[in-house]
């Protein structure tokens, strides 16, 4: 199938959106789906791979940051573009002039955007700190029913729960600030789990000012249930 830009362009971010909402994939997984689903050195034209290392990078760039090596791989390709072969494509009608100038723009652009973005420590797929806050509480902004929303958040981060080990800490306290600032009792098993204060940042998944943040924010929660006299027995 040939593909022509605004097509490609707009099936490419529709997949991701799909793998967000569908498989609750972080933003970072989904585009590296649609990426793989899309791009084929040996089948993808060259006017369809320069579309896909664009758009790619564009969503890319959406994140905090970048691991160094899949950072340099998107620059070399960017860099690497021929826009004199892509050109050949408006003859056969998969672009147009105008559509073969704001790609060029775009690469540019987002090239620049690219090598200001700060390098991941962490080799990681995996849903990003504010990113896991920001969808914890829009769960609870959209829900009316509390049990369900903490039934539902858990379910969604339960496969981002098997190999992060800061995703636990930062979902259950996102949770219990929520049902605190609905004045709803914190149960037990969230409590136990956010109650030692501790979270394991030895594989950089936060950068120290999150880190900070989250030590903060377990904190004002615990003073809040100790306000409460709610801590669970053991």
């Amino acid at each position: 199938m040939s593909w022509n830009y605004q097509e490609l362009i707009d099936s490419f971010t529709k997949e991701c959106e799909e793998y967000k909402n569908m498989y609750h994939q972080s933003h970072y997984e989904a585009v590296s789906q649609a990426f793989d689903e899309n791009y084929s050195e040996q089948y993808s034209n060259d006017m369809e791979k320069a579309i896909i290392w664009v758009i790619a990078s564009e969503l890319r760039i959406q994140q905090p940051r970048m691991y160094k090596v899949a950072k340099e791989k998107y620059i070399s390709n960017l860099k690497s573009i021929n826009f004199e072969k892509v050109k050949e494509y408006i003859k056969k009608g998969q672009i147009s002039e105008e559509e073969f100038n704001e790609l060029y723009s775009r690469r540019n652009r987002v090239l620049v955007e690219l090598e200001k973005l700060p390098v991941d420590l962490c080799t990681k797929a995996r849903w990003f700190y504010k990113e896991i806050v920001n969808t914890v509480n829009n769960y609870f902004m959209e829900s009316e029913n509390i049990d369900d929303s903490i039934t539902y958040v858990i379910k969604s981060f339960k496969r981002e729960f098997r190999n992060k080990a800061c995703a636990k800490k930062i979902v259950y306290t996102t949770i219990a600030e929520n049902l605190i600032r609905q004045d709803v009792k914190v149960p037990d098993y969230i409590i136990n789990e956010i109650k030692d204060g501790y979270f394991d940042n030895s594989q950089f998944e936060l950068i120290e000012e999150e880190s900070l943040d989250l030590s903060r924010r377990i904190d004002n929660v615990l003073e809040e249930l100790k306000g409460k006299d709610i801590f669970p027995r053991t």
